[in-house]
């Protein structure tokens, strides 16, 4: 038996801004900004396997996205989002609050800015820059981890610990559509998404980008 699927039923495959932008039929009014200017919040980028959101997170008593992600029990409430295409560009769908599960997040991604060197000088611990290849279930990414000067990075990938891995100069690349490239001066990279990971040497990447 041939079952026929209506063509207005088709929809890119394993992009849910498409699936969630058809719930749409009517304008959407103007959403004024919530938490956006809160102390204690910042600006991210969300990027899953399926879904690419940009919005504010509000980080409550801690003073680090790191120190939040790593300390938080379920959900995680992102303010002002959007729903972005899977190439970044925005789509209708916007909303003053969306909740996300955490493991279901790859990337909180930050354009600009880090937590990385924003430790007070007397908490700070020297730390040598390791640069990763890593492949998760939606994306290829390259970018820089940080670690003990006598710690083998063999060990920290393995580790279970912290669940959300502090980079810098990240660069992804999505499975879906290769053409599809985003930098990230920040990042904290969930370990659960780790598909495969290796050390990026000499020689492996072009000058002045990454493998991905």
């Amino acid at each position: 038996m041939t079952v026929s699927i209506p063509e207005d039923a088709i929809a890119v495959d394993g992009d849910a801004s498409t699936y969630l932008e058809e719930l749409i039929v009517g304008d959407l009014p103007t959403l004024e900004p919530t938490i956006g200017d809160a102390v204690g919040s910042l600006p991210v980028e969300i990027v899953g396997p399926h879904l690419r959101l940009e919005g504010t997170m509000r980080l409550g008593y801690f003073r680090r996205i790191s120190d939040f992600l790593n300390n938080h029990d379920g959900l995680i409430e992102l303010g002002d989002a959007t729903i972005l295409r899977r190439n970044g560009d925005p789509t209708k769908v916007r909303t003053p609050s969306i909740w996300l599960s955490p493991t279901e997040v790859t990337l909180v991604g930050q354009r600009r800015g880090g937590d990385v060197s924003e430790a007070p000088s007397d908490l700070r611990v020297s730390k040598s820059a390791r640069s990763l290849i890593v492949v998760t279930p939606g994306h290829t990414l390259t970018g820089q981890v940080y670690i003990m000067p006598d710690a083998t990075l063999s060990v920290f990938i393995e580790s279970s610990d912290p669940t959300f891995i502090p980079m810098t100069d990240i660069r992804t690349r999505s499975l879906a559509d290769r053409r599809i490239i985003a930098r990230y001066e920040f990042g904290l990279l969930n370990r659960r998404h780790i598909v495969a990971a290796t050390e990026l040497l000499p020689g492996m990447a072009p000058s002045g980008r990454g493998v991905l």
